[in-house]
C-alpha cells in the first residue's frame, strides 16, 4: 500500500469514528428529551384559592399522552403548601419533612444550592429510608407555583414554588426577607403503585436573581 493510500485510509477511518460519536449523541439526545414545561396563569398559579379542576386540565392538555391521577398529585401539592382544609395559602412557610413522612417515595433526593466566595456549588443528597432522614428537616413553601414539568424519561413532575408573590402570613419578617432573595423551593414527585408521591426537593434560598 502506498504511502497516499494509507494517509486516505487513516483520514476515512477518522471521520467514520467521528461520524459514529456524533450519530451516538444524537441518539441519546433523542432518548433523553429536556423536560416540557407549563408556565400557570395568575387564575391558577394558587394552588391553594385556584379551581383544582381547572388545574388538572391545564395539566392534561399540555402533556400527551396525559398524566394520570392528577386529582390525588393535586390533593397531595395543596397538603404541603395550604392550611388543614387545603383551600388558604399561608403563604411563605417552613414545612417539617418528617410530617409528611407516608407521602415520601425513596430513595428521596435533596438537592442545596450553597454559594461561598460568590462561587455557587450543588449539593445532592441522598435518603434511602425514613431512618436515614436528620431529626429535623425542613423546607420553606407557598401557596402559588409558577413552574411545572415533566420529565418523560424518569416520569417526574417538578413544581417551584416560588416566594415572591406569596402573602407574608404567620412568618412575617421571614416571609418578606425570602421573596426579597427570590427564593424557591422545587418538589419533585414521581409514582409508586398509582400514586404520587414527594421524591426530592431542592429548596433555594439565596438565588441570584
Amino acid at each position: 500500500m502506498t504511502q497516499l493510500a494509507r494517509s486516505a485510509l487513516c483520514c476515512a477511518l477518522v471521520i467514520a469514528t467521528l461520524s459514529a460519536a456524533g450519530n451516538a449523541a444524537a441518539a441519546r439526545a433523542v432518548a433523553a428529551p429536556a423536560p416540557q414545561a407549563l408556565l400557570l396563569p395568575a387564575e391558577l398559579s394558587n394552588v391553594c384559592e385556584a379551581d383544582p379542576q381547572a388545574l388538572q386540565l391545564a395539566m392534561a392538555r399540555h402533556w400527551r399522552p396525559s398524566l394520570n391521577a392528577l386529582d390525588q398529585w393535586t390533593q397531595l401539592v395543596r397538603s404541603f403548601a395550604c392550611d388543614l382544609s387545603g383551600q388558604r395559602d399561608l403563604g411563605w412557610h417552613r414545612v417539617p419533612l418528617r410530617a409528611y413522612e407516608s407521602a415520601i417515595r425513596y430513595p428521596l433526593t435533596w438537592v442545596e444550592v450553597e454559594t461561598t466566595n460568590g462561587r455557587t456549588r450543588r449539593k445532592t443528597r441522598t435518603y434511602y429510608s425514613a431512618a436515614q432522614l436528620p431529626p429535623k428537616i425542613d423546607f420553606w413553601i407557598g401557596g402559588r407555583i409558577d413552574e411545572i414539568r415533566y420529565d418523560k424519561r424518569l416520569r417526574r413532575i417538578d413544581a417551584r414554588f416560588p416566594a415572591a408573590g406569596s402573602r407574608g402570613g404567620s412568618n412575617g419578617a421571614a416571609s418578606a426577607a425570602a421573596a426579597a432573595q427570590c427564593a424557591f423551593t422545587t418538589l419533585q414527585f414521581r409514582q409508586q403503585n398509582g400514586l404520587w408521591l414527594l421524591s426530592g426537593v431542592e429548596p433555594n434560598h439565596s438565588p441570584r436573581c
